[in-house]
C-alpha cells in the first residue's frame, strides 16, 4: 500500500554495501532509499509500527521471521541474503514480483495521500476486515 519511488530516481545502493547489521540495512532501505516511515512499512507487512522500530533498533528479542525477511526483500527489490547477512550482491539476479504483490500494487496505486493515510490509521480489527473484503474482491475479479 505504501508508495515506493521508481528505481530510476533512487539513490545509489553502493553506500548500503557498507552497512553492518540487518537493523542498519532495513532502516536504510525504508527511510533513505524509499523515503517511507515506519507506519507505512508496518502496514505493508501487516505488523505494528513498534515491530518495525524493534527490527531497526536491533532488538534481539524481536527478530523477523523468514517470511517477513522474504517479503521485505521482495518489497524493496533486494537480495534476502544481503538483507540478513550483508552478503553481496545487494540486488537479486532476477526480480520476481509475486502475483499477489502485483495485484495489490495495481489495486492501491490510484489512492490519494489522504486515502493512504486513512489506511495507515486503521486499527488491527479494521485492517483484518478490510483485508477480508479485498481478498473477496480479488477472488471475484
Amino acid at each position: 500500500m505504501a508508495t515506493r519511488k521508481h528505481h530510476e530516481s533512487l539513490p545509489d545502493l553502493r553506500a548500503a554495501a557498507k552497512l553492518g547489521t540487518f537493523a542498519e540495512r532495513l532502516h536504510y532501505l525504508r527511510k533513505i532509499y524509499h523515503g517511507m516511515n515506519q507506519n507505512e512499512l508496518a502496514l505493508e507487512l501487516g505488523v505494528s509500527q513498534s515491530t518495525i522500530a524493534n527490527y531497526e533498533m536491533g532488538n534481539r528479542k524481536v527478530s523477523p521471521s523468514a517470511q517477513i525477511v522474504s517479503r521485505l526483500a521482495v518489497f524493496f527489490g533486494v537480495n534476502s541474503d544481503w538483507l540478513i547477512n550483508g552478503t553481496l550482491p545487494i540486488l537479486p539476479e532476477k526480480t520476481f514480483v509475486p502475483p499477489e504483490v502485483a495485484a495489490r500494487e495495481a489495486l492501491f496505486k490510484p489512492l490519494t495521500q489522504k486515502e493512504t493515510a486513512a489506511l495507515i490509521a486503521l486499527n488491527g480489527k479494521q485492517r483484518k476486515e478490510l483485508t477480508a473484503q479485498i481478498k473477496s474482491y480479488l477472488k471475484n475479479v
